[in-house]
């Protein structure tokens, strides 16, 4: 019996404007873009222009990237930025760091909207009794995420949201899936979790013995050898397949 369902955030739950090709390079760009305006508004002295500042710190995202979801660290934006800070001999105090995180997050969040039948298939689940959950690999602070969810309506229908940078632990990592079980009182084997990444969300809520729904996605392909229980194309098609 399936008693709860969790779900990844952006590209299932969340759409975010991806610019261009739709690229997470040409996404992150206009972030990192911003951090450095910000930077050179508040006279911080930066050695490198504008450009070379923009691949120093993509490549230092995608390699924390990788090295978050390997298990190895946890990566906030931060300390992604303060060590991108430290390469210029800058040291930002806390509420500029604060600062220098939220305008690396603004142009990324621009335009974000709720995916096709995401509010109302939450409100459907909680109507029917069914625990809702969310885990999302980020290195922003919770607080931007939980305002985003809140002002689309949902973050009323979610139970209990938690996010990588802020609990220290990146999916496929048990640990993650386990943590929220756990709050929502509800065994891997009565849950199912909804996601659009193969390798962190289906593969990382199997390995927990959840079941696990991949939602279609134009940025991730399914690879030959994870196998999905179900596959859909909004959120809202999970009310189908539970019933």
């Amino acid at each position: 019996m399936i008693r709860a369902v969790v779900f990844d955030m952006g590209g299932t739950l969340l759409k975010f404007v991806r610019p261009g090709n739709g690229t997470w390079r040409e996404f992150e760009e206009r972030g990192i873009r911003g951090l450095y305006r910000y930077l050179v508004a508040q006279g911080h002295p930066l050695a490198a222009q504008e450009e070379a500042f923009v691949e120093r710190m993509f490549v230092r995202l995608a390699e924390g990237w990788e090295q978050a979801t390997g298990g190895h660290i946890n990566l906030r934006a931060a300390d992604w930025i303060a060590a991108g800070a430290a390469d210029h001999d800058l040291a930002l105090s806390d509420g500029a760091l604060l600062e220098a995180v939220h305008h690396y997050a603004r142009p990324l969040r621009d335009g974000v909207t709720a995916m096709p039948g995401a509010g109302a298939a939450l409100a459907t689940l909680r109507s029917r009794g069914i625990r809702t959950g969310l885990i999302s690999n980020t290195i922003w602070p919770g607080e931007l995420h939980r305002e985003d969810l809140a002002a689309l309506g949902l973050l009323e229908h979610i139970e209990y949201a938690v996010f990588s940078g802020d609990l220290g632990v990146w999916k496929p990592r048990p640990q993650i899936f386990m943590h929220v079980l756990e709050r929502l009182d509800v065994a891997p084997e009565n849950a199912v979790f909804v996601g659009d990444s193969p390798r962190e969300d289906i593969r990382g809520a199997q390995a927990v013995g959840m079941r696990a729904v991949w939602i279609r996605s134009p940025e991730f392909a399914l690879p030959d050898d994870i196998h999905p229980d179900a596959i859909i194309t909004t959120p809202g098609d999970i009310l189908d397949l539970l019933g």
